[in-house]
């Protein structure tokens, strides 16, 4: 696996990334509290905890769903999520890690190297400070296709081209650790993610899909997903992504982007606290939030 601090994107965050790594490989009980029980900030926290689960250092977790407490109660050494604040910051005298808000940065795209602002999100920042606590432990491996998840829910999905999550979209393709599949090579999909697409016409499309060239198959896409062209949601970003690029793991049978869909349906059917500790557990445990092809 390519090292995630060493690629261009990453360089605004690199050297506090380091640092931090040090810091927690020191041994001692680490904190890793977030002050919400969101989705963003569950895909987040739990790589750094599958990192400090590889290599055995011990630590607590702690939600506690109250911004306005901040670090008050912590004890030193923590690693505080909170999406409220404005900033990735490392003190060594305390010692504390603050992952706030995005980071912005730049990838240069293309054969001429245009530089397009983008943002590095928690969940992305966190995989890298994880591959530097743990190079090679079996957790933060199995997880590592979630590097991509906190762009696919970056609200910039919506609006524009998101030039960090094509970056690493295409690293995690080109190392291996994932394949990006037309929309008929995902073994299982969820409906509510693509509501457009006809059931009878997807199961058509995959019996055909074997035998068609490359023409048939640009066409039978296009079929299945022109009904959502109509629709005002999703932006033609994710469009695009949901329908020509899903992204799979080896061992998934559902994409990310039904994964994270059927993720965000916990947080209505039990408390915000219960369903942010369940898609920390599945990721560290399985590297995915629903079965794979081993289960």
């Amino acid at each position: 696996m390519r090292t995630l601090v060493d690629e261009e994107i990453f360089s605004p965050v690199a050297e506090i990334l380091r640092s931090v790594a040090s810091m927690v490989r020191s041994g001692k009980r680490i904190t890793l509290s977030s002050t919400d029980s969101t989705l963003t900030s569950s895909l987040a926290m739990a790589p750094i905890e599958a990192a400090l689960l590889d290599e055995g250092i011990p630590y607590s977790r702690v939600i506690t769903n109250r911004p306005e407490e901040k670090s008050a109660g912590l004890t030193p050494p923590f690693i505080l999520f909170d999406p409220s604040l404005e900033e990735f910051s490392f003190d060594s005298n305390i010692p504390a890690v603050v992952i706030g808000a995005d980071v912005p940065t730049t990838a240069h795209m293309g054969q001429q190297g245009k530089g397009r602002n983008g943002a590095l999100t928690p969940a992305a920042i966190s995989h890298a400070l994880a591959q530097l606590i743990s190079p090679t432990g079996k957790r933060v491996r199995r997880m590592r296709p979630w590097s991509i998840s906190g762009n696919w829910i970056h609200p910039s999905m919506d609006t524009t081209y998101d030039p960090v999550f094509t970056t690493l979209r295409d690293l995690l393709e080109d190392e291996g650790t994932i394949s990006v599949v037309p929309l008929p090579e995902v073994p299982l999909l969820e409906p509510s993610t693509r509501p457009w697409i006809d059931e009878g016409d997807l199961v058509a499309v995959k019996e055909r899909w074997p035998h068609l060239d490359a023409e048939g198959r640009a066409r039978a896409i296009s079929h299945l997903m022109r009904p959502g062209l109509t629709s005002s949601t999703p932006s033609t970003s994710r469009f695009e992504e949901l329908g020509w690029h899903c992204i799979l793991a080896p061992s998934w049978v559902h994409d990310l982007a039904d994964q994270i869909r059927m993720a965000t349906l916990l947080w209505k059917e039990m408390d915000n606290n219960l369903a942010a500790g369940k898609v920390i557990d599945a990721l560290i445990s399985n590297g995915a939030l629903f079965p794979t092809l081993s289960e």
